[in-house]
C-alpha cells in the first residue's frame, strides 16, 4: 500500500503536466465545432488519444522494468534518464515560451451527414492519435510517468489503477469539452471558443512554464539519486 500510494503521488502531478496540451485542446475543439456529429467524432478522438498514450506509457513501463530488472543496482540508471528527459523538458519550455505557437494547421473537413458514423468515428480517432503523437513535450512527461510505473515496487494491480488514473487525468483536456458536449451541446461553442482562442495566444507560455517545473523536478530528483 505504501508504494502504492507513493506511486501515485509521482505520478498525479506529471498527469497534470501532460494534460497542459494546447495543440491537443485546439484540435478537439476545432473538430467538435466544424464537425455535423461532433459526439461521434469526439469520443473518436478520445479514444485515438487514448491508444497513442497508452502505447507511449506502456513503453516507458518497459523501459522501466527492463532497466530494474537488467541491474542489481538501477537507481544511477533510473536516475540518469530523469535528468536527459529534465533537460530536455527544461529546452522544450523554455524553446515553448520565446517562440509563438502556431496555431492548429491540420485542416479536418466537417464531413456529411451522409458520411457514415464508423467514417466518421475513424476519422476523429486518427485525428486524436494524429494531434497527440505531434505533442512531443506531452509524450516526453508520459514517458516518464511510464518508467515510474514499470520501476516501481507496487504491485501489478496497483500498477494498472495508477497507470489508468494517468491517462484519465492526461486526457481531461479532451474530457471536459467532450463532456460539455454531451451535456450543454447549445452552450458549448459559445463557452470554448473564447478558451480556443485564449489558448491561441498565450498557450504556448502556460505550457512552457509547466515544462519548465516539470523538467528542473524531474532534474532534481534525478540529481538526488545519482
Amino acid at each position: 500500500m505504501l508504494a502504492f500510494s507513493s506511486l501515485l503521488t509521482q505520478i498525479i502531478p506529471l498527469g497534470l503536466g501532460a494534460a497542459v496540451s494546447p495543440t491537443a485542446l485546439m484540435g478537439i475543439i476545432l473538430l467538435l465545432s466544424i464537425s455535423k456529429r461532433p459526439k461521434v467524432q469526439g469520443l473518436g478522438y478520445y479514444i485515438g488519444a487514448i491508444i497513442l498514450i497508452s502505447i507511449v506509457a506502456v513503453f516507458g513501463i518497459i523501459l522501466g522494468v527492463g532497466v530494474t530488472s537488467a541491474s542489481h543496482k538501477p537507481d544511477p540508471i533510473l536516475a540518469l534518464i530523469d535528468v536527459i528527459l529534465g533537460i530536455f523538458l527544461l529546452i522544450l519550455g523554455f524553446r515553448g515560451i520565446f517562440k509563438a505557437q502556431k496555431p492548429t494547421t491540420k485542416n479536418f473537413l466537417g464531413d456529411s451527414k451522409k458520411t457514415s458514423k464508423l467514417t466518421q468515428f475513424i476519422k476523429g480517432l486518427s485525428f486524436g492519435f494524429g494531434m497527440f503523437l505531434i505533442n512531443f513535450s506531452t509524450t516526453l512527461i508520459i514517458l516518464e510517468a511510464g518508467k515510474q510505473i514499470g520501476s516501481s515496487s507496487a504491485d501489478i494491480y496497483g500498477k494498472l489503477i495508477v497507470l489508468i488514473i494517468l491517462i484519465l487525468i492526461t486526457l481531461l483536456v479532451c474530457e471536459i469539452p467532450l463532456l460539455m458536449y454531451f451535456l450543454f451541446p447549445k452552450k458549448a461553442n459559445r463557452i470554448l471558443s473564447p478558451v480556443n482562442k485564449w489558448m491561441q495566444k498565450n498557450g504556448h507560455y502556460l505550457m512552457g512554464i509547466v515544462l519548465i517545473i516539470i523538467g528542473l523536478y524531474l532534474m532534481w530528483i534525478g540529481f538526488l539519486r545519482l
